[in-house]
């Protein structure tokens, strides 16, 4: 929600976004011109990589302000594809696929058949599984210029995870760990239960096991996913994560506040900026000394396995970084 009582037009939002080149004084029109609902570049440059909420000195959440006015200017009719997959999760089939009795309950969301090989070994005994349409967070509505979706569909999804009686629900999904951690509560709807992200989760599952751990001892760099600028307090967590199984992150210049975007949301809009910004964020990655570039969420791992290696890199979701590390796979 913006909070335009905490705005004061300052304009860093718009000159520090790295997809587009504004200068302050222009950043500032434009900016006034989305507060007063007037038309402006801004509504169709806009990659919804989310940053300017994060970024924002006020914490005034000007991105909620873009993408209102995205959907009140129709930009998702420019990408009709993905708005329809989007509204199709809604009813893909569900099933709760129960584990042992006080084992974890983790929500695949619809996400999980894009790396469905992840989850075997000890990580996950005794888990049990939700995925499907009926646990399906929607975030990705943002990504074409639609907020309203979200807003509408949260209190079912919230309502469905609830009637599992789970205390704690962990969120394979960044993006279902944003809705249940950071949306929900903005909408007014009570989130009966604890969300644990997935890094939160993988460390405590890896404390656990840690007379098994093997030092990797290699350089990994970490893609930190769009929806990561809304709970930014679980970042912390990757960092212990690294330490404890010897994975050193080297110092990089796409990361933390100024990580870029994985590429994916911006094809649509503009494939030749998207694929110019995974190469320039995996070389980066490359020229900071790492090996291998890990990914938190799966829409980040398809949309740069392709490229990683044409930079050297390894490109391997966290989890299977945290089971290298436990002897059970081995990553490039």
């Amino acid at each position: 929600m913006f909070k335009a009582e905490q705005c004061t037009v300052c304009g860093e939002c718009l000159t520090w976004c790295p997809y587009m080149e504004m200068s302050e004084e222009e950043a500032r029109r434009e900016f006034r011109k989305l507060i007063d609902g007037e038309s402006t570049p801004v509504a169709a440059q806009c990659v919804s990589c989310m940053g300017c909420d994060e970024i924002c000195p006020e914490r005034a959440n000007p991105f909620s302000l873009i993408i209102q006015r995205q959907e009140e200017q129709g930009e998702f009719n420019r990408f009709p594809e993905a708005k329809a997959r989007m509204e199709l999760a809604y009813s893909l089939p569900s099933e709760v696929r129960p584990g042992a009795p006080g084992g974890p309950v983790i929500d695949l969301c619809t996400v999980s058949p894009m790396t469905h090989w992840l989850f075997d070994g000890a990580l996950f005994e005794g888990a049990t599984f939700l995925m499907g349409g009926d646990y399906y967070c929607g975030i990705g509505f943002y990504h074409v210029g639609l907020s309203s979706p979200v807003e509408a569909h949260a209190a079912a999804v919230v309502d469905r995870v609830a009637r599992t009686g789970a205390r704690e629900v962990v969120c394979y999904h960044d993006d279902c760990y944003t809705l249940y951690k950071a949306m929900a509560p903005e909408f007014g709807i009570d989130v009966p239960f604890e969300p644990i992200s997935w890094p939160e989760f993988l460390y405590r599952r890896m404390k656990a096991l840690e007379d098994r751990i093997r030092p990797l001892n290699r350089p990994v760099a970490y893609q930190r996913p769009c929806a990561s600028r809304y709970t930014p307090e679980k970042d912390p967590f990757v960092d212990r994560l690294f330490e404890l199984i010897g994975a050193p992150k080297p110092a990089r210049s796409y990361e933390g506040e100024n990580a870029f975007c994985c590429g994916g949301g911006i094809v649509p809009r503009d494939y030749e900026l998207s694929n110019r910004i995974k190469h320039q964020n995996l070389k980066d990655a490359r020229d900071a000394g790492a090996e291998i570039m890990v990914t938190l969420c799966p829409m980040c791992f398809m949309n740069l396995k392709k490229r990683a290696p044409q930079h050297g890199l390894a490109l391997a979701p966290i989890s299977d970084l945290c089971r290298a590390a436990l002897g059970e796979i081995e990553i490039g």
